[in-house]
């Protein structure tokens, strides 16, 4: 299987040309409930044309029947007015296989939105199609004519993906009259401003405070004889400019995009309205009333930056880190998600890069690299015995240090300001170091982690490390020893850790055969995680990143005070909270529900999976680990494993494990709870607004420390 890196600002492919999708088309979802009460554009008299693309029903699929819901496929934005003039997709000619026209759900707030993502996957999603925009078949913008427009769009990053025209300016609204001319636009990349009627003597800046991602309303009222006035986002900002349109200019109108090839601005329409008149004072109050149902101004992007070896940079193949930062936008109301990361030998001269196959945190993980030893690493172990705390930087962090900073640095600046956390899918290494070397990983984590927060110029406070647990790897005590040491530097909040896959060993290796109705799989690559279930940890991950999130004040269009408190997922599934022995080969567990209220014991998990005790021992000095034969659930919090062999040690010194050190547990042999069955919260369906793969019953947490068993029911 071929690995496949994206650079910024380059679509992902698989060589030939070819595009690689990012999955399914997402499944519908019921129109929103929102928090608006009006006013709406059609209090207002004359009404010409309301065009609302905020909820399914101001939408026609291709027969012309309305939109029971969105991510649905557009043939027409119908006119609420009640005066039949739709507004079609628009692609230019040459284009023979346009970008389907979708209604997507959540673009701004509960509210939705129409355009055309591309499903090629570059750094920062949503991506755009580069030739979609909206028609108007006759629209008059003329001077000698009294008219009102109305325009509120999206815009969730600059320009993208185009051939040539990535820095120009991208088009709001364009006339077909004459030669064409573009009444509104924006800059992209290279600016900042709303100009009213550019490239001509009454070019205007409406604004210069343009953000990157925006969403914005503006007011076009047009008085023969004085000009136009322009109202952004309720504030006035422009006065009696001239017109430089002939007296009438009744034609064709695009709405962002300019006839052009690649052409469109790349922007998701909201809503328009059009009165053949001048609208008074008191009526423009009104329309910038209903501008309320918008959340305008400055949009928030949710970029992450990821760091580690061989299966951060899998993770990344198989899309989990574009993941994570979907899910934790849908979260905060967020326009757009990115992910910034290089895998060594993209950049050189000098080496840029976050991901290095291999590498540990530290060169104190044998048998790669010796201590005091100089090459790879994030971190230098002298070998002298000093605490990790004061080792020096390596040459992998210099790596990265170079790809972020520096002349030769690959990531911008508006890019890097955008970095909202760090993930670690990384322990690989690390967890061959023997148990007693716990001390030494949690100082080295915690050095590194100091490193790259100051080279980002953050601190702990205001950017979290998503790391996972530790997967199963060589070594069972050095696996057992960084999932300890991980829950430990979790358990202070003042480290800003959050574990975002608390459960990895319900997972194949990589490339294994599988059969999906038993759960069996054999064969594959051991030391690495198969794409399916690192893709699954990027969306289990989303629910305690997203938490993380709002707990700084990240929201964007939908404030914390309005996630729900119940229903949704806190740590991404159950947890074990009990272990009483029932007798000697079996045991009662109590599992304490995360988003589910029951357990689900499938395939291999019948046959106890995972389940195992060590009889005496401990962890350092590991005793005789006996594994389960069989699980089944009890009720909706207690489920009972049946070991292979009796235990022969008093309670108080058999530990539980769930799995023990490099166990596979292996792709849907998990217990897990029902969250996929049961009804979400209102307005928070992140199945049915991100796609069917969404729906997840999340696994049992794994122990990070054993539970001593009880001889006390739970």
């Amino acid at each position: 299987m071929s690995m496949l890196f994206n650079i910024p600002g380059a679509p992902l492919a698989a060589g030939l040309g070819r595009r690689v999708l990012t999955g399914p088309m997402p499944a519908g979802t019921p129109p929103p409930v929102g928090l608006f009460a009006g006013p709406y554009p059609s209090a207002i008299s004359g009404l010409s044309g309301w065009w609302d693309a905020g909820l399914p029903g101001g939408l026609l699929d291709a027969n012309g029947a309305t939109l029971l819901a969105s991510n649905s496929v557009v043939g027409a934005v119908q006119d609420k007015s009640g005066n039949g003039v739709r507004l079609l997709p628009y692609h230019i000619a040459a284009d023979t296989s346009p970008a389907a026209t979708m209604a997507v759900p959540r673009v701004n707030g509960y509210l939705g939105a129409v355009g055309a993502p591309d499903a090629a996957l570059v750094n920062y999603g949503p991506t755009l199609d580069a030739d979609w925009g909206l028609s108007h078949p006759a629209l008059e913008l003329g001077s000698g004519v009294a008219w009102t427009r109305y325009l509120v769009w999206t815009r969730p990053n600059w320009r993208q993906g185009t051939y040539y025209v990535n820095n120009q300016p991208v088009p709001l609204l364009h006339t077909m009259a004459g030669a064409g001319a573009t009444i509104l636009q924006a800059d992209s990349a290279e600016g900042s401003n709303l100009t009213l009627f550019p490239g001509t003597a009454s070019q205007t800046v409406l604004s210069g405070s343009l953000a990157r991602r925006h969403s914005h309303a503006v007011i076009l009222r047009n008085t023969p004889g004085s000009g136009v006035d322009v109202w952004l986002d309720g504030v006035q900002v422009a006065a009696g400019v001239a017109n430089p349109l002939a007296a009438s200019a009744k034609a064709q109108a695009l709405l962002l995009h300019d006839g052009t090839v690649q052409g469109s601005a790349q922007c998701w329409f909201h809503e328009a309205a059009a009165w053949e008149r001048v609208l008074s004072a008191g009526e423009i109050g009104t329309l910038i009333a209903a501008q309320g149902r918008w959340a305008l101004g400055t949009r928030r992007g949710v970029n992450l930056l990821v760091m580690g070896q061989s299966n951060a940079a899998w993770f990344i193949n198989a899309g989990g880190p574009q993941a994570l930062a979907q899910g934790v936008a849908w979260y905060l109301g967020a326009v757009a998600y990115s992910h910034v990361s290089a895998l060594a030998g993209t950049y050189l001269s000098p080496s840029r890069y976050s991901v290095i196959p291999g590498h540990p945190i530290s060169n104190s993980s044998p048998p790669l690299f010796a201590p005091g030893g100089t090459g790879g690493t994030f971190l230098t172990n002298p070998g002298d015995g000093s605490d990790p705390l004061t080792w020096a930087a390596g040459p992998d962090f210099a790596a990265l240090s170079a790809y972020l900073t520096g002349s030769s640095a690959v990531v911008s600046a508006a890019d890097e300001g955008d970095i909202a956390f760090l993930v670690w899918p990384w322990s690989e290494q690390d967890s061959t170091m023997p148990y007693a070397s716990k001390a030494l990983y949690k100082s080295s984590v915690l050095r590194l982690l100091g490193l790259t927060r100051s080279l980002l110029g953050r601190s702990a406070a205001n950017l979290p490390l998503l790391a996972w647990n530790a997967i199963p790897y060589e070594t069972s005590a050095g696996v057992q020893m960084v999932r300890e040491s991980v829950a430990d530097l979790a358990a202070n909040p003042a480290n800003n850790i959050v574990v975002f896959a608390a459960q990895t060993a319900d997972s194949n290796p990589l490339n294994a055969t599988y059969n999906a109705a038993t759960g069996v799989f054999s064969g594959g690559d051991p030391e690495h995680r198969d794409e399916p279930d690192l893709l699954r940890y990027g969306r289990i991950g989303a629910h305690a990143a997203a938490r993380a999130a709002l707990a700084m004040g990240l929201s964007d269009t939908i404030p914390a005070a309005q996630v729900p408190a119940s229903g949704l997922p806190l740590a991404g599934g159950p947890r074990i909270t009990h272990v009483y022995r029932a007798s000697n080969t079996s045991l009662i567990l109590t599992i304490a529900h995360d988003a589910g209220n029951d357990l689900l014991v499938p395939l291999q998990a019948a046959n106890g999976a995972g389940f195992a005790v060590m009889d005496g021992g401990s962890v350092a000095v590991p005793g005789t680990v006996i594994s389960a034969i069989a699980a089944a659930r009890v009720d909706a919090t207690h489920v009972v494993v049946t070991l292979a062999a009796p235990i022969t040690n008093p309670s108080a010194a058999v530990s539980f494990f769930y799995p023990y050190g490099s166990t596979q547990i292996g792709r849907g042999n998990a217990v897990t709870d029902n969250a996929a069955s049961l009804a979400p919260p209102v307005n928070w369906n992140i199945g049915n607004d991100l796609g069917s793969a969404w729906n997840i019953n999340f696994p049992l947490q794994a122990t990070t420390y054993p539970i001593t068993l009880s001889d006390t029911p739970g």
